[in-house]
């Protein structure tokens, strides 16, 4: 990993973030897609988030899709 970081519990990390307030939680997406971006390709991240997206239920998955829906202009 690019920092050396390992072995950290991320069942703890994931709480600690859904306890964290907006502010917080904007950030590690903003971070988490940043990162991604160096990877070098638009494809890269979509697969990644694709192996992801596969290990996840759907109700997992309905959830997260809040993240993307966009209130219709009138």
């Amino acid at each position: 990993m690019r920092f050396g970081l390992k072995d950290y519990d991320w069942g703890y990390v994931g709480a600690k973030l859904a306890q964290s307030d907006d502010n917080a939680q904007t950030e590690f997406f903003k971070r988490f897609i940043k990162e991604c971006k160096t990877w070098g390709t638009n494809y890269q991240i979509e697969m990644q988030l694709l192996y992801v997206r596969d290990k996840l239920t759907i109700e997992e998955r309905e959830l997260l899709n809040t993240l993307t829906y966009e209130k219709e202009e009138d």
